[in-house]
């Protein structure tokens, strides 16, 4: 192999521009060009492996040829329309040299600093510190930060970003947080939903490796969670389901890093001696509960109740969408979801009654796979604020029994319409658990009122009532 061999390669492996707006183009032949490219990527990634076996991998280049090829090849792990099938494998297969475990610092750095900031140099975000990747307490008085976006040309870079944060070294991030987290930010902060998914995405890989003293120290863990907090408000965009299960559990990762859950109740410290009590007061003093309670009543009420469930009442992929997160986020805050069953109760209940007007023909599936969904979101509901059921319980089996009446009219047998029967009679299950005496009660009215009917959906608690 000549000397020209490694450049030509990489200069084949460089994503064309025209990747950026791929959903926007019309152009037959510059799509036809862009497919040919993509056809080739593979081709171009094997050839690039077999002249690394030759010049004995690519750990034994020199630091900026191993960041050269590392910042063209990781472009091709994660998603992107330039992306050939195939070609994620073959990406990984040169690059797995560089992470074990971790990438070199050299080489990260270098990438950081030649190939990812000069295209976001032109865009400084105006909350950050670029010097230090700390929070600015005022916004900086910059130009429009949405303004050319130089970076949003540079197709892939994203991946390349995601790939260094997958790959770095816990104890790395110190020395290279002013080159990590800008990019990172602008991505998150971007008005056009598709790259405030993918900096939702990047935010994820940031926080399963970063030290939360880190973020703490910095001010970025608040400033993350506000523009997590942001993310729901995009509504008006096929993305808008993608986003919100994307920024759910992210933020619920972002929440249990940076203020975790309290330990169990600590033993007196009456007995104790004074160094083991200070040991436990300092280890206490570290956790806030009230901060933890306030991001999680955040995300609850005011990003899924508050936004999607209010203002995208219209958008049944949203709502369902919003509906799935539901458990998670109900398992982390507990007890005190209490605050919201108000607005929790009839936004599931609902959901379940059959519509006023019965339809000759079977149920959307986005329609069952709504109703689906709020019985799961519901159990959890009843599992997690058991002491308060007893005001809810004539709502919820009032909705359940009117869906269960629906439910028989369902002819068609699929998998999804036996799950809906199955948690219409485990939401019986759970409500049971939480008020017994609706069993002697309002069940037995329910039976009372068509056995045949309704023994399907509560007969088996009551019989095991009886029996004991």
């Amino acid at each position: 192999m000549n000397s020209s061999a490694l450049p030509n390669l990489l200069a084949a492996l460089s994503i064309p521009q025209e990747f950026s707006r791929f959903n926007k183009l019309t152009d037959e032949q510059i799509l036809a060009q862009l497919f040919r490219w993509k056809n080739d990527v593979c081709a171009n990634l094997t050839s690039l492996g077999d002249l690394l076996v030759t010049r004995h991998g690519i750990e034994s280049l020199p630091v900026d040829e191993q960041a050269d090829i590392a910042a063209c090849v990781a472009a091709f792990d994660g998603p992107g329309e330039w992306i050939a099938d195939g070609a994620s494998s073959l990406a990984l297969s040169i690059l797995d040299p560089l992470t074990e475990p971790h990438i070199p610092s050299p080489v990260l750095i270098r990438i950081l600093a030649h190939h990812l900031k000069p295209a976001f140099a032109a865009n400084p975000h105006p909350r950050l510190n670029l010097q230090t990747g700390r929070k600015l307490h005022q916004p900086a008085d910059t130009q429009d930060a949405y303004e050319g976006q130089v970076w949003k040309t540079r197709v892939g870079t994203g991946n390349v970003l995601g790939w260094c944060l997958r790959n770095i070294e816990a104890s790395t991030y110190e020395s290279v947080w002013h080159l990590i987290l800008p990019p990172v930010m602008t991505f998150l902060d971007d008005f056009e939903a598709s790259y405030k998914l993918r900096g939702v995405q990047l935010v994820s890989d940031l926080i399963s490796r970063v030290p939360p003293e880190l973020l703490k120290r910095t001010g970025v863990d608040g400033l993350l969670f506000t523009s997590l907090s942001g993310t729901f408000n995009h509504l008006r965009d096929p993305l808008t389901p993608d986003l919100i299960r994307t920024a759910v559990p992210t933020t619920l990762e972002l929440i249990d890093l940076t203020t975790p859950p309290s330990p169990a109740p600590l033993p007196p410290t009456a007995a104790l001696s004074s160094p083991d009590r200070n040991m436990i007061k300092s280890a206490s003093s570290r956790v806030n509960p009230v901060t933890r309670y306030e991001h999680l009543s955040t995300l609850l009420g005011s990003c899924l109740i508050g936004t999607v469930f209010l203002y995208a009442y219209a958008d049944p992929e949203a709502i369902l969408a919003a509906t799935d997160m539901l458990p998670p986020v109900l398992t982390h805050i507990g007890i005190g979801a209490v605050r919201w069953l108000k607005a929790l109760i009839p936004q599931l209940t609902h959901v379940l009654l059959p519509s006023a007007v019965p339809s000759p023909t079977p149920p959307h599936d986005v329609d069952l796979r709504l109703k689906v969904s709020s019985l799961r979101a519901l159990c959890t509901c009843i599992e997690t604020c058991a002491p308060r059921m007893y005001l809810w319980k004539c709502n919820i089996i009032d909705a359940i029994g009117r869906a269960w009446a629906g439910a028989m009219d369902i002819e068609h047998a699929s998998s999804l319409a036996l799950e809906y029967k199955a948690l219409l009679r485990m939401t019986c299950v759970k409500l049971a658990e939480a008020c017994p005496s609706i069993i002697q009660e309002e069940y037995q009215q329910l039976l009372t009122f068509d056995s045949i009917l309704f023994n399907g959906l509560v007969g088996n608690s009551c019989s095991t009532t009886s029996d004991t």
